[in-house]
């Protein structure tokens, strides 16, 4: 965990050791990279209310009851009502109340747990990147089916033996399948992904990578090695938004992030996000959002 916060930083938890410290959890996984446990183990010593912070890893939420508990990623809300399973990736701003008699199951994992099996993780599940729903509501089926899963994987992590590690390396990607089936449900896209399909992919993980260091459609279209119009052409038909439509939407996430959980000034989370002039950095925020930066942090 980062060190000596001052009131403009997010912390950042890079493992789900540094996270359970955090809240209060006397819990520590014996497996690197990655562990698993049920909610209600938690106890009710640990943290009830969480103020914002980032994760290094993924995590897997399946809930059996949420009661009153309130989940915020990214300055929204996530609806909890039904069987919901829900998704935390790197990068994204957490907050959370927890009630007191929630339960269910939470996996947590960094991308080297299963790099042997998917070494590049958002193309085999493209439900981890940052701008895929993070909540998905299951039929009771598929909730059943999941809560199964995990009770065994849960099973196999609490007896150690020379392939436990391996075996929950096979459940993991086993329970990842099966969440991308069920995306692709709700979705409903087909299974193959065309070339477009692949230019989408590839150009969303760069999005990620690059947003702040370039607004360029050109320098993403260079990345790829195919034309600014071809990229735009294709980002377009896939999803109806144009490339830079979506270079915009992530910088206006790490915005409203910025302004809503740091303690930052205007002026620094401008030059933060690489615009030359703060007055550029409201401009931008305003033709988005509707709203100055300023009349968003008062929200």
């Amino acid at each position: 965990m980062e060190k000596n916060l001052s009131k403009a930083d997010i912390p950042v938890f890079e493992n789900p050791h540094d996270h359970h410290e955090a809240i209060g959890f006397a819990h520590k996984s014996h497996i690197p990279n990655f562990d698993v446990f049920q909610v209600e183990d938690m106890g009710p010593s640990i943290r009830s209310c969480m103020p914002p912070y980032r994760q290094g890893f993924y995590q897997i939420g399946l809930l059996n009851y949420t009661g009153e508990s309130k989940f915020n990623l990214n300055t929204h809300l996530l609806d909890f009502d039904g069987l919901p399973l829900w998704f935390v990736v790197p990068g994204q701003v957490v907050s959370w109340f927890r009630d007191k008699n929630i339960s269910g199951f939470f996996v947590m994992f960094r991308k080297e747990f299963l790099m042997n099996s998917f070494p590049d993780l958002i193309h085999d599940f493209p439900f981890l990147k940052m701008t895929e729903n993070s909540v998905m509501m299951l039929t009771e089926e598929e909730h059943e089916s999941l809560n199964l899963d995990l009770e065994r994987m849960h099973s196999v992590f609490k007896n150690p033996h020379p392939y436990q590690e391996r075996m929950l390396e096979g459940m993991l990607g086993s329970l990842l399948f099966f969440c991308k089936a069920i995306h692709e449900r709700h979705k409903t896209t087909e299974n193959h992904l065309s070339r477009a399909q692949v230019i989408a992919n590839q150009f969303e993980a760069l999005v990620d990578k690059m947003y702040v260091d370039t607004k360029n459609v050109g320098d993403y279209a260079e990345e790829l090695n195919i034309t600014p119009n071809y990229l735009t052409t294709t980002i377009k038909k896939l999803t109806g938004k144009s490339a830079k439509d979506i270079i915009q939407e992530r910088l206006l996430i790490e915005s409203k992030s910025l302004l809503k959980y740091s303690g930052l000034d205007i002026a620094e989370i401008a030059y933060r996000l690489n615009f030359q002039e703060p007055t550029h950095f409201t401009r931008f925020f305003k033709n988005l959002s509707g709203l100055t930066p300023n009349q968003f942090r008062r929200m």
